[in-house]
Order: C-alpha cells, then structure tokens, then sequence
C-alpha cells in the first residue's frame, strides 16, 4: 500500500477529481484551503498579496494503482503548468 498526496490550486479542483473518478479513484481525504509556496508557481497564501489557495488529497491505494493516479497529476501537471499541482507518494507499513 501506499499513500499518495496530491496538492493542487483550488482552481483546477474539479479537473483534479475528474480525472481520479475516471479512473475510478474515489476515495481520499480532502484538506480544503492549505497555504503554501512552490517553485513553478505564484505563492498561494489567501492574502491580497498572493491569492488563491490550494487543496490536498490524501488517497492510500494499492501499489499497482498508483501509477495511475500519477498518471492523471502528469497530465494535469503539462496541461496546466501555471496553477501547480505535485504528488508525493509515501509508504503505508499499516492500516488499523
């Protein structure tokens, strides 16, 4: 097993769940408005100064799944460079 987090702008939210459904990817964890800076996009901090938030879904999946979870960050990822998204895969030694 493993978990992956996906962090993403808020914008491209629906986009983000599309491509997970699609692939029938339809369960995680959603922390709603975190804040944070990046390296290939503008600061998203909620202020006046840097606006904009991002989301982050924690999804635990079998190994042989996410590929294609990281499958759809890639194509997120090239299709909308300015308003970010990373995925960090972690492992998951136990569930209780």
């Amino acid at each position: 097993m493993k978990q992956v987090q996906i962090v993403y702008n808020a914008a491209i939210e629906l986009e983000v769940l599309d491509c997970l459904k699609s692939h029938a990817i339809q369960t995680f964890t959603k922390f709603p408005n975190i804040y944070g800076v990046g390296t290939h996009s503008e600061p998203h901090m909620g202020s006046h100064i840097w606006p904009g938030q991002n989301h982050m879904l924690l999804i635990v999946a079998p190994d042989d799944t996410v590929p294609t979870i990281l499958d759809c960050v890639r194509k997120l990822k090239k299709k909308k460079q300015r308003e970010g998204i990373k995925a960090f895969v972690l492992p998951v030694e136990e569930i209780i």
